[in-house]
């Protein structure tokens, strides 16, 4: 999967687990998680609704500058690939 998927999905986790905090327990909820815990909750989220992952892929696939982004990251794995096999 592509780096730039999974960031932007672990972003949308993050925002549908803040958005949920806030609802249940108010905003002060949210000062009382580590940045650790909200990574986790987030993960946990993420693990649960696959289709935000889908969701960033589209988004992705569609916006220039995501796709910009997700070349130059392709682009630079390539090279680094074929800088070790000249290494050997």
């Amino acid at each position: 999967m592509n780096a730039a998927v999974m960031t932007l999905a672990h972003y949308y986790a993050r925002r549908d687990v803040k958005e949920n905090i806030r609802r249940m327990k108010g905003s002060t909820a949210l000062r009382t998680l580590t940045v650790s815990e909200l990574s986790q909750l987030a993960k946990a989220w993420l693990d649960v609704h696959p289709e935000l992952i889908e969701q960033a892929a589209e988004t992705v696939r569609n916006d220039p500058k995501f796709r910009t982004l997700a070349g130059r990251a392709e682009r630079w794995r390539k090279q680094m690939q074929l800088r070790a096999r000249a290494r050997q």
